[in-house]
């Protein structure tokens, strides 16, 4: 009898286990729950009862800039709880870490595939059509340009200036000024239209850049764009074979993922809305690539991805892996420890197995101090991270505040069913003398 009970006081504390995940992309973050099945098993934790709390102030992903990102942990449930926080991390970034290549219409010419993910495929450099045209140049009418071929379909040549005659010298000087770019996407309220048009918004189309030798020969027009022109030597800009993701898991989770499956993670593997942003980390050619694998927990062992009492910014993995840079990096809050102190009322990390653990039991109605203050994207940034776009998943699980949840298989499993060592004893003894 005496087993049969801490049996089902162990499953109880398993299914007590809440899981949430908040993810961050260039523009969005999000919070999402990961919900038990058995919800009627849990005896202590309820849903939603432990959760993330965030202050999240979007900003793109630009260099020399950061975004506020305060996260702590909140206990609304009735009942002491554990917790402990560890990161998924998928940054998205060029194949070829931001080179331009440069190729003729049968190589390097984009064609417009709606909601393109770029994985794996040559993928255009964008030029600032609308930009040239809010700036003075003007479509050269296709009719006055020769050397184009029948590949080279929604090329346009433009021109700004022309030829001037100084009124009191009756000198002539030419300021014309010429590109050449790619419209691989018209949208359909500008169709027909022409810039200058009413109701033309150029701003609503895309351009690939593109470079070419431009011969002008002047006619008796004094503006450019009414003169004939010659090109040769055509060619379009892409980033070679486009984009890939990095992808780093941090922790070995407890509870199944966002699908259901038990495989030691939160959300990589899977796809799906989190509070109205859409997300896919399966690995397929929608998602991270058909050729793309999941990785098993890697917990950050380098002393700059390890923060340390007070602390300031440290560094993620994805950049480091996939870029051989550490640009993108998480400011984290002064209620930091460290292992040979495990301070009360902190956060240490546990270089062991990857997770943050909170250093006391988090009582009902408490919050604990932020881990996370803010993400910082470094000045220093190259074009290894043109387009890129990185997303944070910061998971938490909680569990009953009981010696026997740290360690039974049911509950955190701290050390896999072997005797506690190193890191982990001593989280776990700091755990359990603040019970």
């Amino acid at each position: 009898m005496k087993k049969n009970s801490k049996k089902k006081k162990l499953m109880a504390a398993a299914a007590a286990l809440a899981l949430i995940a908040a993810i961050s992309g260039t523009f969005a973050w999000i919070t999402a729950q990961d919900q038990r099945i058995n919800r009627a098993e849990s005896a202590a934790v309820n849903d939603d009862s432990v959760v993330l709390k965030e202050q999240w102030e979007p900003s793109p992903l630009i260099a020399g800039t950061e975004a506020k990102k305060e996260v702590s942990v909140s206990n609304t449930g009735n009942a002491n709880v554990f917790v402990r926080i560890s990161y998924e991390e998928v940054l998205k970034h060029l194949t070829d870490l931001g080179n331009v290549s440069y190729g003729n219409a049968a190589t390097g010419k984009y064609t417009n595939v709606a909601g393109d993910t770029g994985l794996g495929k040559n993928m255009p450099v964008n030029a600032p059509g609308s930009g040239y045209y809010s700036d003075g140049y003007a479509v050269v009418p296709a009719g006055q340009v020769t050397g184009l071929t029948a590949a080279d379909t929604n090329v346009k040549l433009l021109a700004k200036g022309g030829r001037v005659t100084n009124p009191l010298t009756g000198v002539i000087t030419t300021n014309l000024e010429t590109k050449i770019v790619h419209e691989y996407y018209t949208d359909p309220s500008n169709t027909g239209l022409n810039p200058g048009d009413a109701g033309y918004d150029a701003s609503k189309n895309k351009y690939q850049l593109m470079q070419a030798t431009i011969d002008p020969a002047e006619t008796a027009s004094d503006n450019g764009v009414d003169w004939n022109y010659t090109v040769s030597v055509v060619e379009y800009a892409y980033y070679a074979d486009g984009y890939k993701h990095t992808v780093a898991n941090w922790a070995h989770s407890t509870l199944p993922d966002a699908a259901g499956a038990s495989n030691g993670r939160a959300l990589l593997g899977t796809n799906g809305s989190r509070y109205g942003v859409e997300y896919n980390y399966t690995t397929t050619a929608n998602g991270l690539g058909a050729s793309a694998t999941i990785p098993g927990a890697t917990p950050a062992t380098t002393a700059d991805q390890k923060p340390v009492a007070n602390s300031t910014k440290y560094g993620l993995q994805a950049d480091t892996n996939g870029l051989t840079k550490s640009e993108i990096r998480v400011g984290y809050g002064t209620a930091m420890t460290n292992v040979a102190t495990l301070a009360d009322n902190s956060w240490v990390y546990n270089a062991d197995d990857g997770w943050f653990y909170y250093t006391v039991p988090l009582k009902s109605g408490e919050t604990t101090p932020d881990l996370l203050k803010k993400l910082v994207f470094e000045s220093t940034m190259g074009v290894e991270y043109t387009n890129a776009s990185f997303d944070l998943v910061v998971k938490m699980e909680a569990v009953q505040a009981t010696e026997e949840a740290l360690t039974d298989s049911a509950g955190w499993n701290l050390g896999d069913g072997s005797a506690l060592t190193g890191d982990t004893l001593a989280i776990h003894d700091a755990l359990v003398a603040n019970i």
